[in-house]
């Protein structure tokens, strides 16, 4: 086997472990705006290029936001994953449909559970908002990838107020990795008024206080989508 022979820390890197350690350290606060790539160069005397190419791994990684003309920031704890991160880490596994519901049903479910045990009448409200916005949609002019963002809203509201910071951010990484196995599906003729019609039971299911029909209507919706994609 031929390796590289490896090569010592790079002012890029140099620069990005100071910066964490300012972030993890507290002494950088969530949301605090950073100096910009020409301030920063000039703090640690290098070019912008290897500013900027600190700045954006650390941006891969989830600990800042760049926003393009804006500057970047710390990122906060609810900051939602980079897909790039995601797309990175799981590359090998994005052909896996199977695996990938396996991860689906396990997480999902157990977000929408912890939602539910945490439902009051104003998520429920917005919940039945959210799902009226997908339900009312007209099938055959909308694109499957229009409509996996109405589905996407719906989810993320949902792992944003289940009460559980850990479930939030698997639910953000689940949403990424199900992109393209679920753009496939929502292809298929009459998946998407099949997706509507789980998506009501679902709801509707909550809008009971039904938790053990809630289960059982999520095990239905993995199990038809599943098998809407073989």
């Amino acid at each position: 086997m031929e390796v590289n022979a490896l090569k010592k820390s790079t002012l890029s890197e140099q620069i990005m472990e100071q910066i964490a350690s300012k972030i993890v350290s507290g002494e950088l606060s969530a949301g605090e705006k950073l100096p910009t790539e020409r301030d920063f160069a000039a703090m640690f005397n290098v070019t912008r290029n290897r500013v900027r190419e600190a700045l954006r791994a650390l941006s891969l990684i989830g600990m800042i936001v760049i926003k393009p003309g804006g500057g970047s920031f710390v990122a906060n704890s609810d900051s939602s994953i980079p897909s790039e991160t995601v797309s990175w880490m799981y590359h090998k596994e994005l052909e896996n449909v199977d695996d990938i519901y396996d991860a689906r049903k396990l997480i999902e479910s157990e977000v929408y559970l912890s939602f539910f045990d945490n439902l009051d009448n104003n998520k429920l409200d917005e919940c039945k908002n959210l799902f009226s916005k997908i339900s009312s949609v007209k099938v055959r002019k909308i694109s499957a990838e229009e409509f996996l963002q109405l589905l996407t809203d719906m989810d993320l509201y949902i792992g944003s107020n289940c009460g559980n910071g850990v479930y939030t951010k698997l639910m953000q990484t689940i949403i990424l990795l199900r992109k393209d196995s679920a753009i496939k599906i929502l292809n298929v003729p009459g998946s998407m008024k099949s997706a509507i019609k789980s998506r009501e039971k679902i709801v509707q299911a909550m809008e009971n206080g039904d938790r053990e029909e809630l289960v059982i209507r999520l095990e239905e919706f993995y199990r038809d989508s599943l098998e809407n994609l073989h």
